[in-house]
């Protein structure tokens, strides 16, 4: 059974760091005996805020960090604030067991959205070295969306769904399986403006 896991990283209920990891998400669309869970870390926040170990977790705290350790797949996106990843989510990420089994492999796809472009490399010089760390193969292609890539809590930039459709092939490959028909579909020319209407 593989088990794929998003992670929003957004301390507010309407983000749309939540909307591109759920779009990512849609595109896992397998044959595959598969669990999607998703999980979204402002949901966490009473109990996140104040624990301090992994000893102390609270059961549903310790639940989403199970979900996280024993993701196939993890979906991972947050917000950029001055430069990185949000400081609850670090946080959140201090308290995942990092892998100790060589043989299984684990695979993360790392997304971000912020205002503008200035930021883009965030994803590259600050989560995706962390999540080396806990033991996860990070795709090459990354997701960065600006806030203008969206329309209301829906992703309509053409760019961001292929990389979107591209990183999910790529994960699914390092995994050794057939990647999902969503990630060979061509970005219709109209979305943004269907979306729209």
């Amino acid at each position: 059974m593989m088990n794929v896991v998003g992670l929003s990283g957004a301390i507010t209920r309407s983000s749309k760091a939540k909307a591109l990891v759920d779009f990512v998400l849609k595109q896992v669309t397998t044959t595959l005996p598969h669990n999607i869970i998703s999980i979204d870390m402002v949901d966490l926040l009473p109990e996140l805020g104040t624990t301090f170990s992994r000893a102390a977790a609270a059961p549903r705290l310790e639940k989403s960090l199970r979900w996280i350790e024993s993701a196939h797949l993890l979906v991972i996106g947050t917000p950029i604030f001055n430069g990185s990843y949000t400081g609850f989510l670090k946080h959140l990420l201090d308290l995942v067991k990092p892998s100790e089994s060589v043989e299984a492999e684990k695979v993360a796809i790392i997304a971000a959205t912020d205002r503008g472009d200035c930021n883009s490399l965030a994803l590259e010089h600050s989560l995706r070295p962390l999540l080396s760390q806990l033991g996860y193969c990070t795709v090459p292609t990354s997701i960065y969306a600006r806030e203008d890539d969206f329309v209301g809590d829906y992703l309509a930039e053409e760019a961001v769904m292929f990389r979107a459709r591209r990183s999910v092939g790529e994960a699914f490959r390092i995994l050794g399986l057939e990647p999902p028909h969503a990630a060979f579909l061509p970005v219709s020319g109209s979305s943004r403006a269907a979306v729209s209407r």
